[in-house]
């Protein structure tokens, strides 16, 4: 009855037979399925099964469980393949990234690394950076081949752990058995055969060349007394008896009220109620890390803390990945409910460029009035005669000062209304910043918070209210759980309340990826205008009619690579655009757009563009 009273108020008939619905056709999927669950093994894959344990109190301690079925012939572990394409064993990157490029279902971080230098919570400081050259310490091995040779300067690698098909083990020294093709040295080792293995005695230097041999009236000390508390974030990997199946443990660390860390004795305790017989560590600290394939790319496991930032990930030297033979979701008859959506003819165009101006504070974006350009980096604001390019005004935001990451700005009458955010750090915080036109003093604050929809990369004034874009990363500057493909387009009123909102189409996000959109207008002609952040693509979008995706019209190439524009006041096809690396500000004349489909934006009367 409720049915058939739904169908005549949504303007339908007699309700057809009830179909056959498969229960899993909707729904979380593999790993998404596991995120945040408790101690209820859940599967990410095919002999690949993943929990979480959670300890509440004074000490509270969040571990993260992989327990992967080496038996299994569709089962493959391995090791980051070489790439000294920068002049090292490795170049950095991040678990996410080497899960979205390997096709893993599952991976942790593996060697300790060099070089290394810890950074601040900004990151840029941080050494190596995504891409730079990175080493392992110690011996490791990927597809049989010797990546990293075995070396003894770092005096926590004491041990390593070799895969083979449908087996694994964890022996003492840099060197795995015949027939083990990927392995990885790291430590200290934990459990020898079931039994503690003392850790060895560090000289005055330290990790670095600083093990001494225990003598064996010292061993027995250690083995006798308790193994101590240790903790903070920690990646661990142990193995059963014979080596059929594999733990990889991830606890997290240094976040009070979320996890302090893993002691030894927490991950003794562990480890034997698994049932495991040999255990060693990995790399830890800021590098642990656990992430798992997910439907719409990695989902990030754990909870890394990265330069002191919770969610934060570390690039890093190199992983232990999962693979398994057929990791795609299973089919199940998602065609019959969900067709695809029937591919729409898009226009390719060009632009052409008229005049270029010098502004080294072009590293953002750039705002435009009838006599005056506005170039933008993260904390500061140049302001620029359009006539001779002379510099009139600057702003600086004091360094340590409130103003972090100036993404966007647009002229409205005599001010200069910014979009601003708080990226990279986490939580994502954002505000709307107005600056004086004449003299580029700050007026006025509006603060959005923490805002689940993402980092505010731009601010644009419309008919009753606002456009705001915000952008959510696939990179290590994103929050967990949350990629790039999270970023959307919402309308607010004048009141700053949400009216509405629409995502931006799959083939476009997938550009812009690890980023979002950094830029956005609403052009003349009512198309929403849309600007990565390195592509030199403009990409133009209508309102959809229905459902809640943006329509892709037209893309648009021109010599800009990205970041914030604006339209000229003065000519409606003509934009300014910036180019990062050469720190210009460059004017190019847009194509005409034809009619295509959906509904335009209405843009703020210029008469009405006031706050």
């Amino acid at each position: 009855m409720k049915y058939a009273l739904l169908l005549s108020l949504l303007g339908g008939g007699t309700p057809a037979a009830a179909q056959s619905v498969d229960p899993f056709l909707s729904g979380p999927i593999g790993a998404e399925r596991c995120v945040g669950g408790d101690e209820t093994p859940c599967d990410i894959a095919l002999g690949v099964r993943y929990w979480r344990i959670v300890r509440a109190g004074d000490a509270p301690l969040v571990m993260h469980v992989a327990e992967i079925d080496l038996t299994r012939s569709d089962v493959q572990v391995k090791v980051t393949p070489a790439d000294r394409s920068a002049g090292m064993e490795y170049r950095a990157q991040t678990a996410s990234d080497y899960l979205a490029r390997s096709g893993a279902v599952l991976a942790v971080n593996a060697s300790y690394f060099l070089p290394f230098v810890g950074g601040s919570k900004g990151g840029d400081d941080f050494v190596p950076q995504p891409g730079q050259a990175a080493a392992a310490s110690g011996a490791v091995i990927s597809d049989g081949a010797t990546v990293s040779p075995v070396e003894g300067i770092d005096a926590r690698v004491d041990s390593m752990i070799c895969f083979a098909p449908t087996r694994a083990a964890i022996v003492e020294g840099q060197v795995c058995p015949a027939g083990f093709t990927e392995g990885v040295s790291a430590g200290p080792r934990i459990l020898k055969a079931g039994e503690f293995v003392p850790r060895r005695r560090l000289g005055r230097d330290g990790v670095f060349h600083g093990a001494t041999e225990l003598t064996p009236e010292e061993a027995a000390q250690l083995a006798a007394a308790p193994p101590g508390s240790g903790g903070g974030p920690r990646t661990v990997a142990g193995l059963n008896a014979d080596g059929t199946k594999l733990w990889l443990v991830v606890a997290d660390g240094r976040q009070p009220g979320w996890s302090l860390g893993a002691s030894t004795d927490d991950i003794l305790a562990l480890f034997r109620k698994l049932g495991a017989s040999d255990v060693m560590s990995l790399d830890g600290g800021g590098s642990a890390t656990m992430v798992a394939r997910g439907p719409a790319g990695p989902i990030v496991m754990s909870r890394p803390i990265h330069t002191g930032v919770p969610g934060r990930q570390r690039p890093l030297g190199n992983h232990i990945g999962v693979f398994v033979g057929d990791a795609a979701p299973p089919a199940r008859g998602l065609s019959t409910l969900l067709p695809p959506l029937q591919p729409r003819e898009i226009s390719r165009l060009k632009a052409r460029m008229e005049y270029v101006y010098g502004a080294p504070e072009a590293r953002q974006g750039v705002a435009v009035d009838a006599q005056n350009i506005y170039a933008v980096v993260n904390t500061a604001i140049g302001k620029y005669s359009r006539a001779d390019g002379r510099l009139l005004a600057r702003w600086a935001s004091p360094r340590g000062g409130m103003l972090r990451h100036l993404n966007s700005c647009i002229v409205m009458d005599t001010e200069l209304v910014c979009a601003h955010s708080n990226h990279p750090e986490v939580p994502m915080g954002s505000s709307v910043e107005v600056f004086d036109t004449a003299t580029l003093a700050h007026k006025a604050s509006h603060s959005l918070g923490n805002r689940d929809e993402g980092s505010l990369t731009f601010a644009e004034p419309m008919a009753g209210g606002w456009l705001l874009g915000f952008s959510h990363y696939s990179d290590e500057t994103g929050v967990p759980f949350k990629s790039s493909d999270y970023s959307s387009i919402i309308s607010v009123d004048d009141q700053w309340r949400r009216t509405g909102g629409w995502l931006i189409p799959p083939s476009i996000r997938k550009k812009m990826a690890p980023q979002a959109a950094s830029g956005g207008a609403i052009g003349p002609d009512g198309f929403l205008y849309l600007f990565g952040h390195t592509l030199p693509e403009l990409y133009v979008l209508a309102k959809p009619r229905m459902g809640v995706e943006l329509l892709h019209v037209a893309t648009i190439d021109l010599d800009a690579g990205g970041q914030a524009f604006a339209f000229d006041p003065a000519e409606p096809r003509r934009i300014f655009a910036i180019d990062r690396p050469a720190g210009e500000v460059r004017a190019f004349r847009l194509p005409e757009i034809g009619l295509g489909e959906g509904d335009r934006f209405e843009r703020r009367p210029a008469a009405k563009r006031r706050r």
